[in-house]
């Protein structure tokens, strides 16, 4: 019941969430000027008029007047009851819903870790106002203070006890631990951060939920980590989060690409510098959860690693995570920067022009697979060049980017000179290759069919009275019922679905033939991609009509011409013929 969800929560929730970014997970968001536009999902419109404001934390739409807050969306978007949208929103923050006494204690715990996290950073910023040492490597590295503010940047006392003896006032010694503020070993409590910067670490709606820290002096005696991120809590997994997403996300370039660097000083370097829409992974490769988040807000990912072999085995774990996440029109590339040389190093030596040559030699990602697996074997062999396929076939498999899928696969096989061979080569297919049929019109309707499943198709053509008898239609139809009722359906399952019927052979053998020449190109988008290959297929529909229609008005004109008293009805039927072909 909604009475039951305490009203401080629903507040804390609203203050909390980002409207843009509930909205968006629904809806692709544009910001134009201070606010994001799009086509409003109320009611049937060619421009964007329905407005969401970040400030406000409010959406109107111009067009049909639909208004109101984060929960009001999801309410009329999803057709959920009030309290079903608090649930989806908590759900999608990883807020628990306090409704029983469970929920409450789960609540009131993050409640007292947010505020505990985000009293340590007072603290933190408080201690750097009076650390010469800390404000000297500051400026040493070129951070302004705005900048500093900006990011909460501060600084963490070589004290063992001071942010506990602070904070110990407000709460308990394990609220403290879980909010991983300070450690515990042999029954004594101290503090995790000691002479380090502290750079808070937020999540996507700008709460504080952890603290990475870097350490001011090397310890030759006793080495320590150069960065420490907080522990894992109930807020925080490093996984999951990329730092400066809160900011990057509102920038007007963002929409466009968002940069993937590999550290704190990288990103305020580079956003100091004006370069606004980076982000940072901490300390671990580039997850599908960080690609999930980033592809809310933008159309393009630049991952930018070291030139060595670290940054290249981090780009590769990008490139096997992306497989799962990427949709069609989603971009990824790469930049590997020269050694010795980060983003932040770029910056200082040459500023944003040094850093846009570095981001005009990116590589796309058939670039870097074909770069890596033609390393790995011999391409001036057959056999070479049946492991890279191999090696491409495993790899593609995974994609569920189904035009984007046969892109890779065009391009990656025109890179090692073969043109002809399915990627999806099994030891079954090449034991039993089926013959090849002769090709018609209807066949290669439906070799293109199973190929691209989703395809756009003119069914209005294919259910015309005048084709129902044509040979081959009805199991045209038939595919296209199975392609329906089967979602991201491949075309080793669609012959499968005829198993032991007369037309399984039939589609192993048009299966088998090349595919009509479909003056592609790989340059072609997605979108420009799917519409030729439809345009093609609804072709040889045409095609296949266009012969029916001829043959039918050349049957019907014997028939006029032959009898005595012709039947009017011939004449119409004539005329309706015509009427078709002209179309």
């Amino acid at each position: 019941m909604a009475q039951r969800i305490p009203k401080e929560f629903i507040d804390s929730l609203l203050e909390k969430a980002n409207i843009t970014d509930i909205i968006n997970s629904y809806i692709k968001l544009e910001k134009k000027g201070n606010d994001y536009w799009a086509r409003c999902p109320f009611h049937n419109e060619k421009t964007s008029s329905f407005s969401v404001s970040e400030n406000k934390q409010f959406f109107h739409c111009f067009g049909c007047g639909a208004h109101g807050n984060a929960i009001g969306f999801v309410m009329e978007h999803a057709n959920k009851t009030y309290p079903e949208a608090i649930e989806t929103i908590a759900n999608s923050m990883g807020m628990d819903i306090p409704r029983d006494k469970e929920s409450n204690k789960k609540y009131e715990a993050r409640k007292i870790i947010h505020n505990s996290l985000s009293d340590a950073c007072k603290n933190f910023e408080e201690q750097l106002k009076n650390s010469k040492l800390a404000i000297s490597y500051l400026k040493k590295r070129n951070i302004l203070g705005t900048t500093a503010k900006l990011f909460n940047i501060g600084y963490a006392e070589n004290n063992f006890q001071n942010l506990k003896n602070i904070l110990i006032n407000s709460y308990s010694e394990s609220d403290l631990l879980n909010a991983g503020l300070i450690a515990k070993k042999d029954g004594n409590s101290y503090d995790k951060f000691r002479d380090r910067i502290m750079f808070p670490i937020h999540d996507a709606s700008g709460n504080i939920i952890a603290f990475g820290g870097r350490i001011l002096h090397d310890n030759v005696e006793k080495p320590l980590p150069k960065y420490m991120n907080s522990p894992e809590t109930i807020l925080f997994s490093k996984k999951r989060v990329l730092y400066n997403l809160h900011l990057a996300k509102k920038s007007k370039e963002a929409k466009d690409i968002l940069y993937i660097v590999e550290g704190y000083m990288d990103v305020i370097a580079l956003y100091q510098a004006g370069i606004k829409n980076v982000v940072a992974t901490l300390g671990t490769a580039v997850t599908q959860e960080n690609l999930l988040q980033c592809f809310k807000y933008t159309k393009e990912i630049i991952c930018c690693f070291d030139g060595d072999k670290a940054g290249e085995k981090a780009a590769w774990q990008g490139v096997e995570n992306i497989m799962a996440v990427i949709n069609d029109g989603n971009i990824i590339s790469f930049v590997f920067l020269s050694e010795n040389n980060d983003p932040d190093d770029i910056i200082e030596k040459g500023g944003i022009n040094l850093w846009e040559k570095n981001i005009n030699k990116k590589i796309s990602i058939e670039e870097f697979i074909f770069k890596k697996f033609s390393k790995e074997v011999d391409l001036k062999t057959a056999a070479g060049k049946t492991q890279f396929i191999k090696k491409a076939d495993s790899l593609l498999n995974k994609l569920n980017a189904k035009i984007l899928k046969e892109i890779l696969k065009s391009s990656l096989r025109e890179k090692i000179g073969v043109k002809n061979i399915s990627f999806n080569v099994t030891n079954e297919t090449i034991l039993s290759k089926p013959k090849k049929i002769k090709s018609n019109p209807m066949r290669s309707a439906i070799l293109i069919l199973i190929n691209y499943p989703d395809i756009n198709i003119n069914m209005d053509a294919i259910n015309l009275e005048f084709i129902k008898n044509y040979p081959g239609i009805n199991l045209l139809k038939e595919i296209i019922e199975i392609i329906n009722n089967n979602k991201n359906i491949s075309m080793g399952r669609i012959i499968e679905f005829f198993e032991g019927t007369d037309n399984y052979d039939h589609l192993k053998k048009i299966s088998a033939n090349k595919l009509p020449d479909l003056n592609l190109g790989l340059n072609n988008v997605p979108e420009e991609f799917i519409n030729n290959v439809s345009d093609e297929f609804n072709g040889y529909i045409n095609i296949i009509l266009k012969n029916t229609l001829k043959d039918k008005r050349k049957m019907l004109m014997n028939d006029y011409n032959n009898l005595e008293n012709p039947d009017s009805t011939i004449l119409k039927e004539i005329t309706k013929i015509d009427k078709l072909l002209k179309k």
